[in-house]
């Protein structure tokens, strides 16, 4: 990571970096989004979650075992914030992580999750000493299942559970070094 940057790393469309406090309008507009919560963990995001949301990972560092770390996603060509993409190192496995992603609808269908989450895994193949990496996917989300599928993801299992009061299927796809 550069210091000056809080740069990660770089991709031929996207930096891929820590939060910054000037990040937080952005943050809130693409979390509050229906569609992009939809599959998430939050159903309300508004600007003072995301405040605290980067306030909390300004001392976090990726790789601590059984932390997510949630790495900032800005295109390159304007520095604007676009979306993020989390890796939690599992506390009992330093070898296997599991990894999710959120893009702002104006940007999906362009190829930059998929930028995103080859780069995000190499780093933590190459540098974190990672051997396996899991993404759940609801089965529902028909656009993050191809994304798996296209980066040569397996299945491994299908769980079935209920997502906020609706039942669906959780399938667990692994990408493994």
């Amino acid at each position: 990571m550069t210091e000056e940057t809080g740069c990660f790393i770089r991709t031929g469309r996207l930096q891929i970096r820590k939060f910054r406090p000037d990040d937080a309008p952005s943050l809130a507009a693409y979390r509050s989004d229906p569609e992009v919560a939809r599959y998430q963990g939050w159903m309300e995001f508004d600007e003072a979650h995301a405040r605290q949301f980067i306030a909390g990972l300004q001392a976090a560092r990726p790789g601590v075992p059984g932390e997510w770390y949630q790495f900032a996603l800005a295109l390159l060509s304007e520095g604007t914030l676009i979306g993020d993409i989390g890796l939690r190192v599992h506390a009992d496995d330093p070898a296997a992580a599991d990894i999710g992603y959120t893009l702002m609808t104006s940007q999906q269908g362009r190829g930059l999750a998929s930028e995103a989450v080859r780069a995000v895994s190499e780093y933590a193949f190459s540098r974190l000493g990672v051997r396996r990496i899991q993404a759940t996917i609801d089965d529902r989300n028909l656009p993050s299942l191809a994304l798996a599928r296209r980066l040569g993801m397996v299945e491994e299992a299908a769980v079935e559970t209920v997502w906020r009061g609706e039942p669906c299927v959780d399938r667990i796809f692994v990408l493994r070094r």
